[in-house]
């Protein structure tokens, strides 16, 4: 089986920035908020909640091609917070975490609506997005990062988790 490293986390969390850094260290990163949007694998978009409603079966029988396609003998990094794939695709999921201080900012310099702030603040202090994927996957696979400290700081703590998946 191909090897997988998912990111994932609250929105603003700062999925996509440290899969583009991986990527600059010879990773493929697949970014699914964009795929969903290029690739139409959703169902609608929901204007109430300025978002795309993905359609779950669409979206993971594209990414299941795509770790298929995979040629690296590095793991393939999924950014992304609405992936639910089997777990016998994923290697390692990372949850990023941040305090709710530096979210609601990070949302608020993205020009986020109001509603949509306080609705991934709410998500990020109940644990959604790491209570699923410990449902998902287990305890043995999934770790947490901190991303609130810098990004060099965060990007380290990813690539020592990164690491270990070489060495079990």
């Amino acid at each position: 089986m191909k090897q997988v490293i998912m990111i994932t986390g609250t929105p603003g969390t700062g999925k996509t920035t440290i899969s583009k850094l991986l990527s600059a260290e010879g990773y493929t990163s697949i970014e699914t908020g964009k795929l969903v949007k290029e690739e139409k694998l959703y169902d609608y978009f929901d204007e109430e909640t300025d978002s795309y409603v993905v359609n779950d079966e669409l979206l993971n029988k594209r990414l299941i091609e795509l770790i298929a396609q995979n040629s690296s003998t590095l793991p393939l990094v999924i950014d992304g917070h609405v992936v639910e794939l089997p777990p016998s695709y994923v290697t390692c999921c990372i949850v990023l975490r941040c305090s709710i201080r530096h979210l609601r900012q990070r949302l608020i310099d993205r020009s986020y609506s109001a509603t949509k702030i306080e609705e991934n603040v709410e998500a990020e202090i109940m644990e959604v997005i790491l209570t699923d994927m410990l449902y998902l996957y287990g305890p043995e696979i999934v770790d947490t990062v901190q991303s609130d400290v810098s990004i060099e700081e965060t990007f380290q703590s990813v690539l020592d988790l990164v690491g270990k998946i070489g060495e079990s």
